[in-house]
């Protein structure tokens, strides 16, 4: 029986912990990059860098490098974690696709674990997740949240696995933090101060406008306070401190699941300046122009046939 499962768990629990934080990125235009410090259970840095414009399975979306150096605190089989993966995010800010790379060191079968997501309406978790772990042996593992059903498929055959809520992560390899912690993308909604709303199995609620100091700056932010519950049931939180302007996005924020508290903050921040703004003005300066050309021509006409 093959054991890399049980390792890869192992690994990438808080790999995958230490990447899903409430960072808002479907605002950032091509060429953005944020460096966030992270404390509490996971101490270092996390950096996301938006590369360019991708697909998955005909889903156009934004492709984000993510680069974490971190240490595992109170781990004492993992010590540290440094390794750049690629997610891409649809218009919404959800993740459409992830690819996790495995560290070499580790001398795994295993080299990278490619994850697909489909997502509906305002629902945050995927309702389909394709789980397939990639390298000198292919397994594949297709889990259908609201069905509570997992296909898993290796080596030509196929086994259907029932679950709960609570039996997930002993079902899989390791479970994806996107099938465990509610998701959503607050740059994707128009905040305002009052506002308060439901996604699902999460509370949205804007509690104040405050200014931010952070090594990156200062910055004017909606406090956000999300609640909710993971797919196990367990009570979720996170306070987070997002831009009023645009382009949107993350400045700090603290995260809590049954007392166990996750932060970051910015530490840098590279916006580039968005051309949206100066296409927008000769879409409007184009048929002005024209329609005082032809205004006029009219009058010259005018004075002629005078």
């Amino acid at each position: 029986m093959r054991k890399y499962p049980v390792f890869l768990m192992m690994l990438l629990i808080p790999f995958t912990t230490a990447l899903a934080q409430p960072i808002a990125v479907s605002d950032l235009p091509v060429g953005s990059k944020l460096t966030y410090r992270l404390t509490g259970v996971y101490v270092g840095n996390k950096t996301y860098e938006v590369v360019g414009w991708s697909s998955s399975e005909g889903r156009r979306c934004k492709l984000v490098r993510v680069h974490v150096q971190v240490n595992a605190s109170g781990s004492f089989f993992y010590k540290g974690i440094n390794s750049t993966s690629e997610f891409c995010y649809d218009d919404r800010g959800r993740p459409l696709s992830e690819v996790l790379r495995v560290p070499p060191e580790f001398n795994l079968s295993v080299d990278r674990v490619s994850i697909t997501y489909w997502w509906e309406d305002e629902e945050t978790f995927p309702y389909r997740t394709l789980i397939q772990l990639m390298g000198q042996e292919n397994t594949s593992y297709e889990v259908l949240l609201k069905e509570g059903l997992i296909i898993k498929r290796s080596d030509g055959s196929e086994v259907k696995l029932k679950f709960t809520g609570k039996n997930l992560s002993k079902v899989l390899p390791f479970t994806p933090e996107r099938l465990s912690e509610p998701y959503l993308d607050l740059s994707s909604i128009r905040l305002k101060e009052g506002y308060e709303k439901d996604f699902g199995t999460l509370k949205v609620k804007v509690i104040s406008l405050e200014n931010v100091q952070t090594p990156a700056g200062l910055f004017p932010c909606f406090k956000v306070i999300i609640t909710g519950n993971t797919e196990d049931g367990l009570p979720y939180k996170s306070t987070v401190y997002v831009t009023q302007s645009k382009p949107r996005f993350t400045v700090y924020y603290i995260t809590n699941i049954i007392g166990i508290e996750q932060t970051g903050y910015l530490l840098e921040a590279r916006i580039p300046e968005a051309k949206g703004a100066i296409s927008s003005l000769y879409y409007w300066l184009i048929p002005l122009f024209l329609a005082a050309v032809a205004f006029l021509l009219i009058k010259k006409r005018k004075k002629r046939g005078g």
